[in-house]
Formats: structure tokens, C-alpha cells, sequence
């Protein structure tokens, strides 16, 4: 998955004199794309900030709390990265906010909050095979086509999420989009007559927990 990057414009018209600081405070308010903190067993936010360009800053906050502040923005303005990612109990992060994009004037926020929108969080999926990373029939040496589908009712392959394609002496093949929470089919294939190689497995994506999948 690509990251999502949100510009959002703030104060661009706001004259220095009535930036004061509470006008440059920057904060931030989140909401789940569906959920709530308890439905989505998240328990805190961690929102990093900053100038683009410049080193972020991690500011940690009570989920339940629904909002928080950052810091503040230059008395000149300027623009600010914010990402976000909820953190279950045991510290993994569930969910996540992409990337917001803020520019703010001379005048500040105005007290104006960001509103960020956090999403289930994609996780990597690795396919391997074979022992000891190789597993070419009969020492030819073929390429393996690896796909990743959505199942249909009754587990039949449908919609194509991904594909990738390595040699069968890798032994390991990791596609390059992260993967969205949910079930899905992997499949291996040599699309070779002979020696044929066909492999499936189901598989279930959970969100912030990255996968490894062995074919055979």
C-alpha cells in the first residue's frame, strides 16, 4: 500500500501581531476509520511531528482522551509533518495515520485541531519454500510466480492483490505492498509443464503483525 499524504491550510492569512502563542498551538484530534479506541483494543496514540525537513518530535497520548496538543508552530509559520499510530496494550501499533501535510501562516492555528483518521495497519507478507532456502524440482532452476488473491466464497482465487516473482533457489519472496488486514490465498507457481510446481495456502493478515508463510 502507498502511503497517503493529506495538505491541510491553516491561518495562511493570519497577520503576526494576532499570532499569539495560544493561536500557534498545534493540535491534533483522531478518530478510528470505524471503531473506537475499546473496539479496536487501542489504548494510546503516538503522534509525531515537525518542521519538513527537520528531526520529528514523538508526543504520546491517552487514546480515550480524543485530542491532545503538539507544541507550537513559528511566530513566521511554515510547514509540518504529522503521522500517527495507535498502540494496543502491549505496545504493537494496530493502527495508523499515513501522513498529514500542514501549512500554517503567520497567524497561527487559531486553535484549530488537525483532524487525523487512523486506519488498520498494513502488514509485510513473506512467502518461503523449500529447505534451507532451496527447493528447485529435479536441480532445474526455474522462476516462481507468487500471488496474492482475495478468496471468493468457497475459497476460490479471485481479485488479484499483489504478485511477485524470484527464482526457485531463493527460497523466499516478499511483496513489495504492504497488505491490508484480512484472508487472503498465496499462490505459488512454477507455470512450468515439467517439472510443475503448484502450491496454495490461505493465509490471515492482522493488522501491525507483519507474515511469514511457508509454501512447502
Amino acid at each position: 500500500m502507498r502511503s497517503l499524504s493529506l495538505v491541510v491550510l491553516l491561518g495562511v492569512v493570519g497577520c503576526g501581531s494576532e499570532g499569539g502563542s495560544d493561536a500557534r498551538e498545534l493540535k491534533v484530534s483522531w478518530v478510528f476509520e470505524s471503531g473506537t479506541c475499546a473496539s479496536n483494543d487501542i489504548t494510546r496514540v503516538l503522534v509525531s511531528w515537525g518542521a519538513v525537513g527537520e528531526t520529528k518530535t514523538d508526543v504520546d497520548f491517552d487514546c480515550a482522551a480524543g485530542e491532545g496538543k503538539l507544541g507550537e508552530t513559528s511566530a513566521s509559520g511554515g510547514s509540518y509533518g504529522i503521522t500517527a499510530v495507535g498502540l494496543d496494550s502491549g505496545g504493537v501499533a494496530r493502527v495508523t495515520h499515513f501522513g498529514t501535510t500542514l501549512t500554517v501562516g503567520s497567524g497561527g492555528t487559531h486553535g484549530i485541531p488537525v483532524d487525523l483518521t487512523l486506519r488498520p495497519k498494513p502488514a509485510q507478507v513473506t512467502v518461503t519454500w523449500g529447505d534451507n532456502g532451496s527447493a528447485c524440482p529435479g536441480q532445474v532452476v526455474l522462476p516462481y510466480f507468487i500471488t496474492l488473491y482475495r478468496p471468493a466464497d468457497g475459497g476460490t482465487p479471485t481479485d488479484q492483490v499483489d504478485s511477485t516473482q524470484k527464482s526457485c533457489a531463493s527460497g523466499t519472496a516478499t511483496f513489495q505492498n504492504s497488505v491490508k488486514p484480512g484472508s487472503y490465498i498465496v499462490d505459488l507457481d512454477s507455470r512450468a509443464v515439467s517439472p510443475m510446481v503448484k502450491s496454495t495456502r490461505p493465509i490471515t493478515v492482522v493488522a501491525g503483525e507483519d507474515l511469514t508463510v511457508s509454501m512447502f
